[in-house]
This record gives C-alpha cells, sequence and structure tokens, in this order.
C-alpha cells in the first residue's frame, strides 16, 4: 500500500513539473525582453495555445506590446502573460522574407 501511495504521489510530482514547463514565463521577463529588443527591432512571438507571429515591434506598453504582423499586415496589441516566447527570427528568416520578395517581383514582371 505504502509503495502504491508513493508511486501516485511521485507521478503527481511528475505531472506538476511539467505543467509548470508549458506556462508562459513571467510576464514581467517577457515585457523585459521587448524592452531590450526595442521598438522597430524585427521579432518572433510565440503565444499560449501555440499560434506564432513574426513581426516588428511599434510599440511597448506596461501590459502589452504592439507588433506590425509581418503576413497579414496590420497592427496586433499582444499581453505579455499569453507570450511564451519572443525571441530575434534571425538572418534565416529575412532571408527568405527576400527571397519571396524577389520571386514575387519576377512573376509580377513577366505578366
Amino acid at each position: 500500500m505504502v509503495i502504491l501511495l508513493a508511486a501516485v504521489l511521485a507521478c503527481a510530482d511528475t505531472v506538476s513539473v511539467f505543467a509548470k514547463d508549458s506556462q508562459a514565463p513571467d510576464p514581467a521577463v517577457v515585457a523585459a525582453q521587448v524592452r531590450k529588443f526595442g521598438v522597430g527591432k524585427a521579432v518572433k512571438v510565440k503565444l499560449i495555445g501555440g499560434e506564432k507571429l513574426n513581426g516588428h515591434i511599434q510599440s511597448i506598453g506596461a501590459d502589452t506590446f504592439t507588433i506590425t504582423v509581418s503576413k497579414a499586415g496590420g497592427e496586433r496589441a499582444i499581453p505579455y502573460n499569453q507570450v511564451v516566447e519572443v525571441k530575434d527570427p534571425g538572418p534565416l528568416f529575412w532571408i527568405l522574407v527576400g527571397a519571396a520578395l524577389v520571386i514575387v517581383i519576377i512573376v509580377a514582371a513577366k505578366h
């Protein structure tokens, strides 16, 4: 009986560790990261629920920051408490964006 109880408690502890890992970071940490990047910086943002956005930081507020979304255009306010990750997209992202623009220009020139 004691072994069964120990196994149940061990499993319960493991579940809570995984649950903590899947949560968003502290909103204050996310806000500090966004401020470090600054207005105008290109970022990749992953939200709770798995949605991913690419864009440029337009404004930084107390509870939210706003980005201009690259694909959809337009601006989107993002609450810090909904962010799982915010990072620099790196040069590969911009190489792909540039390649896509070149393809669009070539296709448009042929028509």
